[in-house]
């Protein structure tokens, strides 16, 4: 399933599901020479960034994300006993 470490991750099945529903028909969709590209693309850039999402797990239930103050999107845990904020994202342009 997933090597996170977060003691209250559940995956979401139909999320996960839809997820790469997603992606097959999006890969399919894409000519020779544009699956070329992404595979190409993807071979130059490792994902080196730290995720911070790492701990949580992929398809999270206790995932939520949306607007907070003026430019802000935040991303946090519900899981009770668990709520705290993830990672705060600022659009600068909405506030200016």
């Amino acid at each position: 399933m997933s090597d996170c470490i977060c003691k209250y991750f559940e995956v979401d099945l139909a999320a996960q599901r839809e997820a790469e529903e997603t992606e097959a028909a999006y890969i399919e969709s894409m000519s020779d020479a544009q699956r070329e590209a992404l595979e190409a693309w993807e071979a130059m850039n490792p994902n080196d960034e730290p995720d911070p999402f790492a701990k949580c797990g992929p398809f999270c239930k206790h995932s939520k994300s949306g607007k907070g103050y003026p430019g802000e999107y935040v991303y946090r845990c519900a899981a009770p006993g668990n709520e705290h904020i993830i990672r705060v994202d600022f659009n600068e342009s909405e506030i200016i």
